[in-house]
């Protein structure tokens, strides 16, 4: 299994050099929480391991970041080496390290983001799944019942959690201690909640239909509130993108048209090329930030 921009696989990286693993043990100590991550993202790999694999592909990263740059120094000296080869060496290393820190930092936090992506994917199935639960329990059926038929069902992560309780519960644990467990584990705060809130009813001897009732319209409640939220927060960002796709390219070339005639000096093509590749990156950038923010439930 690979992970996104990490450079080795998870079989690969359990196999680094056991010499290493003092580099992944000290980075493990910085980046705590990485551990709970890898966990959450269900990712079979011990967090010294992990980042031992990390702390290398950030060097390789680092590197080509280094080559690449050094290139772009000798192309614009035309391959000669002259008195500005320390300096650009000095630049291009410096290059090299940022590129290494922020891959790095990458690579640590990415395991939360698999999490938070996993959280988001039991969110938009969740309020269903447990809709389905609330009839069968208001018909008669166990708990138990309900959830190995949700689990059997198609609900995406959320039939695949409930599996993995109704697995526990076979293997011996109570219903209690296996939804305890969901609840610990999952990175989805409602599905912590929705856990919490069954085990309590279980244990006061309280009406699971109930409760289950009550969870389903605090998620449909969240829902509409995210959404309303959402159209909202769009208002603005689509004023951001209409500055940025329109009025700054305009105004800039406008500008500089201006100050060009004002200091005698012309605005070549490149200048035009460089804020039209300038306005492209951003659209592409706010565009994939917006789509980041769009509420993952449906009702």
């Amino acid at each position: 299994m690979h992970i996104k921009f990490l450079l080795f696989s998870i079989e690969r990286a359990k196999r680094m050099n056991r010499k290493f693993i003092w580099v992944g043990h000290l980075l493990s100590n910085v980046f705590y929480g990485t551990k709970f991550d890898l966990m959450k993202a269900e990712l079979d790999i011990e967090v010294e391991d992990y980042f031992t694999a990390a702390f290398f592909s950030a060097i390789v990263y680092g590197l080509l970041s280094f080559i690449f740059v050094s290139l772009l120094f000798l192309a614009r000296d035309k391959f000669v080496i002259g008195e500005a080869l320390g300096l650009n060496l000095v630049l291009a290393s410096l290059f090299g390290f940022v590129f290494f820190i922020l891959f790095l930092y990458l690579h640590a936090a990415y395991p939360g983001i698999m999490a938070k992506n996993i959280a988001a994917s039991i969110d938009q199935n969740l309020v269903f799944a447990l809709k389905s639960m609330m009839i069968q329990v208001t018909s008669g059926v166990s708990l138990y019942n309900s959830l190995v038929n949700v689990s059997k069902s198609h609900y995406g992560t959320v039939s695949k959690e409930f599996g993995l309780v109704v697995q526990n519960i076979n293997s011996g644990a109570s219903e209690t201690k296996a939804l305890e467990k969901l609840a610990v584990k999952t990175k989805s705060e409602y599905l912590k909640k929705t856990s919490w809130q069954l085990i309590t009813s279980v244990k006061s001897g309280a009406s699971v239909a109930g409760t289950l009732k009550s969870i389903v319209e605090t998620l449909n409640k969240y829902h509409m509130r995210a959404i309303k939220n959402y159209t909202a927060e769009l208002n603005v960002w689509i004023l951001i993108y209409l500055l940025l796709t329109a009025a700054i390219p305009t105004l800039g070339i406008t500008f500089l048209v201006i100050l060009s005639v004002l200091a005698g000096s012309g605005v070549g093509p490149e200048v035009v090329l460089t804020l039209v590749f300038g306005s492209l990156i951003s659209q592409i950038i706010l565009i994939g930030f917006v789509k980041t923010r769009a509420p993952k439930g449906y009702l």
